[in-house]
């Protein structure tokens, strides 16, 4: 019995594995400018990797390799580092790279040099550097702890923003996240510190929170968006907009989309729409959260998919062109948009107007 409950906690801790990479292969989006979806892809992928990695260093057998434990220890402090900057581009709209940004990987950078280190010098080959039960704090055991306390560090921002969040369905939701990363986090410590099976254990919760996400993606689309517009309500609660004509800024907006069919423009960002309605990009980003209950990607696609719906409609035009017409860079990207926002593919929409 307590080998089948072995092979069945390494199956499932497979199973994650696998289903990250699948998931990151979905989530990563055509379009490169949608930065939450980047990361948060790189973030599946990252941890897939950790799963994968984790699986063989809990293995009674393959975890006797050293070999083994030096190249799963610097993939512990991906997850936490990607999972980082997927929060950020999450919660800013027009979210860039940025150089300080590099000391996120800076913990993973410190343990892939030090195991690096521990090979090429040879003390590798002369120390038992292995992680000991007895003495967790002993050669490398102190950078699988410190994975387990960066990763801590992660869950502190998310119970923040979960304090900042009003609709019911999202805080259930992204209070389970939460919980999940902290008990992942707490179970990973305590395997070091006590068991190996709270490792496995911890495996077996990032399992269950990769499923949850595959859920959440599938049957809530929109999940992201009505998180943020959430989240706009309480960011923006010191309005930048005071002494603003409103009403004036957004026909002006809407007629910029209408008439002027600005969406086209393929390179088009938040801070050079803002400029054309002379607005900061926090004004305007204030402005269509607040005033029109969307975010800057979300308004963007709405034009540009209705411009496609009536070319769809009353054009012969291919699909790839009425993808670079209306402002997509490419047709994958423009059908996972249109798939989005309608609940139908380009062609399935045609059809409707338009039958064989």
């Amino acid at each position: 019995m307590p080998d089948l409950l072995g092979w069945f906690a390494d199956g499932m801790i497979l199973f994650g594995g696998f289903l990250s990479f699948l998931l990151a292969v979905g989530e990563f989006p055509s379009d490169r400018k949608n930065k939450f979806q980047v990361y948060l892809s790189l973030t599946l992928i990252s941890i897939g990797f950790m799963q994968l990695s984790g699986s063989l260093v809990l293995n009674p057998n393959s975890g006797k390799d050293l070999n083994l434990q030096l190249w799963n220890l610097p993939l512990l402090y991906l997850p936490p580092t990607f999972g980082f900057l997927t929060l950020l581009s999450f919660l800013e709209e027009d979210f860039h790279y940025k150089p300080k940004h590099i000391l996120f990987f800076l913990p993973f950078l410190i343990s892939l040099g030090t195991c690096l280190w521990f090979r090429i010098s040879g003390v590798f080959n002369l120390l038992d550097i292995r992680w000991q039960l007895s003495d967790p704090i002993s050669g490398i055991g102190i950078l699988y702890l410190g994975a387990g306390i960066y990763s801590l560090c992660f869950v502190l921002p998310i119970f923040r923003i979960l304090s900042k969040i009003s609709e019911l369905k999202s805080k259930i939701l992204f209070g389970i996240f939460a919980l999940d990363c902290l008990i992942v986090s707490s179970f990973g410590i305590l395997g070091l510190i006590y068991h190996p099976i709270f490792l496995k254990l911890a495996l077996l919760t990032v399992t269950l929170a990769v499923s949850m996400i595959y859920y959440i993606r599938r049957k809530h689309f929109d999940f992201p968006e009505s998180i943020q517009a959430d989240l706009a309500k309480v960011k923006y609660s010191r309005t930048r907009l005071e002494g603003l004509d409103t009403e004036s800024v957004i026909s002006r907006l809407n007629k910029l989309f209408e008439s002027e069919k600005i969406h086209r423009r393929e390179d088009l960002s938040l801070t050079e729409l803002a400029k054309e309605l002379s607005l900061t990009a926090h004004q305007f980003s204030e402005l269509i959260n607040n005033k029109l209950g969307k975010g800057y990607f979300a308004l963007i696609n709405f034009y540009r998919i209705e411009d496609a719906k009536k070319l769809l409609e009353e054009t012969d035009k291919t699909v790839l062109e009425i993808a670079m017409t209306v402002g997509f860079n490419n047709r994958s990207s423009f059908n996972e948009a249109f798939l989005k926002m309608t609940q139908k593919t380009p062609i399935s929409y045609r059809k409707m107007y338009k039958p064989l």
